[in-house]
């Protein structure tokens, strides 16, 4: 099989930039239905993406290799061998600083308590808990990745 053939298009877009954009191997991210693995040739799909670990394999100059990015919520469209990944942030898990992610987890946590108790509506308070769910999720992916470096 061709190397054209084995790979499929990946474009991670984000409101700001397009984060990623070329060919890979594989994609495996996470849906509101479960994780989901996209590989070359894939049937069509549209499908919400929860904050988490999106890992991809590139395949370049005869040669594998796995790339994992923390990924926020958003939308995944596979079609014609392209995938498209809409997110609101996406990061390189080598670019995370647990310390800034720490504090914007204690300062999600801090105004959702602050909206508690001023008696926000439902829509800003769901607002407020997607950002703490995302600080959360880049957490996770940050630990799981330290660790497998370290084993």
């Amino acid at each position: 099989m061709s190397e054209k053939n084995s790979t499929f298009l990946l474009q991670m877009i984000t409101p700001e930039q397009i984060i990623y954009g070329q060919p890979v191997r594989k994609l495996v991210v996470g849906t509101l239905e479960g994780e989901i693995t996209v590989l070359p040739h894939h049937t069509p799909l549209v499908a919400a993406i929860k904050p988490g670990e999106a890992k991809v394999v590139e395949f370049q100059n005869g040669k594998e290799r796995e790339r994992v990015m923390a990924v926020s919520e958003g939308v995944i469209e596979v079609r014609d061998n392209i995938a498209k990944l809409l997110v609101q942030k996406a990061e390189r898990v080598e670019e995370l600083e647990q310390e800034k992610i720490e504090q914007a987890k204690r300062a999600a946590e801090q105004l959702i308590e602050k909206a508690k108790k001023a008696g926000a509506d439902k829509r800003e308070f769901a607002t407020l808990e997607a950002g703490l769910e995302r600080e959360i999720a880049r957490l996770k992916v940050l630990e799981k990745y330290r660790r497998k470096r370290i084993i």
